[in-house]
């Protein structure tokens, strides 16, 4: 396991995820928060294995499109944070921020420092001049994870996704450099 970055206050660590990570990989993903605020949810182990498996294949490429990082609380999976969309043509500059948690561990402040660490590190190692953050109009303490993270709301782009049958209203957050 490589360790990636470590939060002192509240404990956890930032690191790759692994296939040890399955079960509870899968189980968060199928909560009803987390389900309802991203678009594609493994169903079955065999879906959230090859997600892992896609995952790690990514931590191997010279230049990603993404990257996954687990939280992990005393060597158990809580949830993951990830920086997507990574370009390295015109938009070399941008990123797309994504993140979840279990449950039982919101409300403790670490999905916040998890982001602020995320950034700090995706800005630094990719060169990123903007990241930004989307998440549902309904998901208020989501909203509050970017805003405590130092991100700024740009707005609302309505009808912006589409699942299960009804368009999606999404906040927009970014945070410069």
């Amino acid at each position: 396991m490589k360790i990636i970055l470590k939060s002192v206050k509240p404990k956890f660590v930032l690191r790759h995820i692994t296939l040890n990570d399955l079960d509870e990989y899968l189980r968060i993903s199928l909560d009803s928060a987390v389900k309802k605020g991203i678009l594609k949810v493994p169903k079955t182990k065999a879906e959230a294995r090859k997600e892992i498996n896609e995952i790690m294949t990514s931590y191997r490429e010279k230049k990603p499109k993404d990257e996954d990082f687990a939280i992990d609380v005393d060597g158990k999976f809580i949830g993951l944070v990830s920086i997507h969309g990574l370009s390295y043509g015109y938009e070399k500059h941008k990123g797309v921020l994504g993140y979840w948690i279990a449950k039982e561990y919101r409300g403790k402040g670490i999905a916040t420092m998890a982001v602020k660490m995320v950034t700090k590190y995706a800005f630094k190692k990719y060169k990123l001049i903007r990241i930004t953050g989307f998440c549902r109009t309904f998901n208020k303490a989501s909203a509050r994870v970017l805003e405590k993270a130092g991100y700024k709301c740009e707005g609302i782009l309505r009808k912006n996704k589409f699942k299960d049958g009804k368009y999606l209203h999404d906040m927009l957050f970014a945070k410069v450099k």
